[in-house]
């Protein structure tokens, strides 16, 4: 039997940028991280305790550490009544219990607390789930980010041939910009792009005060316009007789610009107003739920994303994006014009690593990307989310809001508080992209057949959507507020029935 009070070696002061998180709990959104999956076959609970403890608490010992304060200075300091049994538990589900028992549980779960006299995770082992087990993770946020959450379970996992495809090549803090012919012409786009997105928001808030006002602020931006598009065009010309040297220097410049741009733009929309009002509204409850469909192909995704141009990223937030329009549309709340709605998604500020390290902790941005609705056909909403993810990765925008975050997590927290609730109250909730394993695995010897989970959500946020791959297939979690989305399975089918048009069209 493993040892389950091994100790966690030695004391250390919680970083700002963790201890943020504590500090940010709210009984109506709780900072946990909830994950589950579940196998074809039962879960032997002495083989998965034997796993745990060798995986978790002899490589990480803040899974053995609780957070203590000592005046205003937070530290993890071992626990000392730890015993893996508080952690690790094992259920019985009811006989027959399907999706809807463990969506069920998972919401529960989502509604409740960790305990702050022990260390900040549980695993539930439930048995009898469809012929086989469930397993589900909660782990506050303070211990880690989501995707080194990610990592840690599936360190829990063994491949089922004995070899393991690389992970997926995510995260990273340098800009990923796109390969164009002409970046000085791209820069030009750019530019127009922002002022005529500039120009459509202040044209709609100056018609509802008076179409004199509406014809006066439209002038003006359609003159800006007509300046930056003959300046693009003469500097395109310019750029295109160059070769050589000289030709590579400008090409520099203005992709550098075009990042600084782009990261000016990102900056704006951050301090901007926010784009959540009217949907969803109002404060949020204690009980959460918990929802997902069956899975979708990745290679279907994949297949569209070739042929479009875009990333399956795209194509995947594309499909939520239209999923969301369809909800609306159903509940009598839909917009009458395209609009946006913000959306805070997490960025890794560092690769997939094999080798994480023992002290874990956060090293992750939240970026706001403001999603299209509204648009007639997927194809639309695909283009539009590219142009605008695109946007983001061409940036510094997830440096830049690091920054904010830990100029929060280090200010007083009369001033920390309020800035973060500001800043959340930008999105209407989380959305995550997770590249689980491309290969197969076992839990303790039990086939893995699926995997789903889900960020918190923080001050009056009232979802958050994961997108979880795994072994070729994408699964869509919907995690709300019961208080305020009462039906995230209205969420699932709509999402079913967007795949199913866009795979028909595609």
């Amino acid at each position: 039997m493993p040892n389950t009070r091994r100790p966690a070696g030695p004391h250390r002061r919680i970083p700002a940028q963790d201890s943020l998180w504590l500090h940010l709990d709210r009984p109506e959104n709780l900072m946990v991280v909830t994950s589950v999956l579940w196998t074809r076959t039962p879960v032997d609970p002495a083989r998965l305790r034997s796993v745990v403890s060798d995986r978790l608490l002899a490589r990480y010992p803040v899974y053995c550490q609780r957070p203590v304060a000592h005046g205003r200075t937070l530290s993890w300091e071992t626990d000392p009544g730890f015993d893996l049994g508080d952690h690790l538990v094992v259920r019985n589900l009811p006989e027959g219990a399907g999706e809807a028992a463990l969506q069920e549980f998972v919401a529960t779960r989502r509604s409740e607390p960790l305990d702050p006299k022990h260390p900040l995770w549980t695993i539930d082992l439930l048995q009898d789930y469809r012929g086989g087990s469930a397993l589900v993770s909660r782990t506050h946020h303070a211990m880690a980010d989501g995707i080194r959450l990610t990592q840690v379970l599936f360190s829990l996992l063994d491949p089922v041939d004995g070899e393991t495809a690389p992970h997926a090549k995510v995260g990273g803090a340098a800009p990923h910009r796109e390969a164009v012919a002409q970046p000085v012409v791209r820069l030009g786009a750019a530019v127009l792009r922002a002022l005529g997105d500039a120009g459509e928001k202040a044209r709609q808030q100056a018609a509802r005060v008076h179409p004199v006002l509406e014809s006066a602020v439209a002038l003006p931006v359609l003159g800006a316009s007509a300046v930056a598009g003959a300046a693009g065009s003469a500097a395109g010309f310019v750029s295109s007789a160059l070769s050589g040297g000289p030709r590579r220097a400008v090409d520099t410049a203005a992709g550098a610009a075009t990042t600084l741009w782009h990261s000016a733009t990102g900056v704006g929309e951050l301090l901007g107003p926010s784009t959540a009002t009217g949907l969803w509204d109002g404060e949020p409850g204690v009980e959460k739920t918990a929802a997902w469909g069956d899975p979708v192909p990745l290679l279907t995704l994949a297949r569209i994303g070739h042929e479009t141009g875009t990333t399956l990223n795209d194509v995947c937030t594309a499909l939520v994006t239209g999923a969301l329009d369809r909800y609306f549309a159903a509940h009598g709340i839909a917009r009458p014009d395209p609009s946006d709605l913000g959306w805070l998604i997490p960025v890794s500020l560092s690769s997939f690593d094999d080798e994480l390290p023992a002290t874990l902790g956060n090293h992750f941005s939240l970026v706001l990307a403001q999603l299209p609705l509204g648009r007639r056909t997927f194809a639309e909403r695909l283009a539009e989310v590219h142009r605008r993810v695109a946007r983001i990765r061409d940036s510094y925008e997830p440096v830049l809001t690091f920054g904010v975050q830990y100029a929060i997590a280090r200010g007083p927290a009369a001033l920390g508080l309020p800035a973060s609730r500001f800043f959340a109250g930008k999105a209407v909730g989380v959305l995550t992209n997770v590249p689980g394993p491309r290969t197969p695995m076992t839990l303790a010897g039990a086939p893995v057949e699926g995997i789903v989970g889900w960020a918190p959500c923080s001050g009056r946020q009232a979802i958050t959507i994961c997108i979880f791959s795994y072994a070729g297939e994408v699964r869509f979690g919907f995690g709300t507020d019961r208080k305020l989305i009462p039906d995230p399975e209205a969420l699932v089918e709509a999402l079913a029935e967007e795949f199913a048009a866009a795979a028909e069209r595609a």
